[in-house]
């Protein structure tokens, strides 16, 4: 498991991928990555986490700070993200980049 997270979190930092208002930091000794989405006035940090079993457990996606959105959209989004990432063997950029077209539309 520690392998596997390890692996997951690496290929955020060593990841090419650039988005357009992201600003994406993957800390190993946390396992977590957080991710700031800013536009205009509004700051959006999400904050996941992968569990001490992982891939057996399920990955945390909380929120952190959320300027200017809905409370019912923010959960709709969270339950897309944890839901790809859990269900659907997705990769964290992946989901990063699916969360992203979400908050854009």
């Amino acid at each position: 498991s520690s392998v596997l997270s390890s692996q997951e979190i690496s290929s955020v930092q060593n990841s090419t991928q650039l988005f357009n208002g992201i600003t994406v930091k993957a800390r190993s000794a946390a396992r977590e990555v957080i991710a700031t989405y800013s536009v205009d006035d509004i700051f959006i940090e999400l904050i996941i986490q992968l569990p001490s079993n992982y891939p057996l457990g399920c990955i945390t996606v909380e929120s952190g700070k959320r300027v200017g959105v809905a409370v019912q959209q923010w959960r709709n989004w969270m339950l897309q993200l944890s839901t790809y990432l859990t269900h659907q063997n997705g990769s964290i950029m992946e989901g990063l980049s699916l969360w992203k077209n979400n908050v854009d539309k």
